[in-house]
Formats: C-alpha cells, structure tokens, sequence
C-alpha cells in the first residue's frame, strides 16, 4: 500500500466535509458496542433501516418516543459511527451508514 502524503489526507477530509464521502465509522470494542445498542435502540435502527423516516419528527412518531430522548438516542449512534445526520433545509434526515454490524469477540 502506498504512504499517504499529508495532502492526500487533508483531500480527503475536504471530501468527507463537503458530503462527498463518508468518514470511516470508529473502531468499537464488542464491549462498547453491546452495551450502547439497549432494545430501544436496536429498535430505532430497525425503524430507520426498514421505514427511512425523512425527519427527526418522523422516527418520533414512528417510534412512540420522545423527542428529546429520540434526540440523545441519534446523537449516541452518530457517535458510534451507525448512522448519519443530514441536514435537508430545516430539517434533518437521519441515515443508516451500516447496514449489519459483527462483532469478533476472540483476537486471531
């Protein structure tokens, strides 16, 4: 693989800045993981992969939440890395970015 030069780096962090590609979701601990996704959250990336709500309000109502804890619950998950936040003018869409997670519980 060939060394990325300091201006390949900062092309590509203007990249994933203007939208045109995604930043690498972090590298979680099985740990960290599982504790993060409770069945309230598992069922909130259920609802956002299988009925794409086009609002925040949208998943409110779809999950029987509300708002402000609908709110911490995304800003948590677009912490881990397993959706995006993205802004269609006053309102914000949330997005999958993964679609299966696996975990490895034993190091090769």
């Amino acid at each position: 693989m060939k060394p990325r030069t300091l201006t390949d780096l900062r092309e590509e962090m203007r990249a994933v800045a203007r939208g045109e590609r995604l930043a690498p979701p972090p590298q979680l601990s099985a740990a960290e993981l599982v504790a993060a996704l409770t069945p309230e959250m598992l069922k909130m990336l259920r609802v956002l992969g299988e009925r794409r709500p086009a609002t925040v309000g949208e998943l409110v109502t779809l999950t029987n939440r509300a708002q402000p804890s609908v709110s911490r619950s995304l800003r948590k998950l677009t912490s881990l890395g397993l959706i995006r936040l993205v802004k269609a003018g006053r309102e914000v869409r949330p997005e999958l970015r993964v679609g299966e997670i696996r975990l490895q519980f034993l190091s090769t």
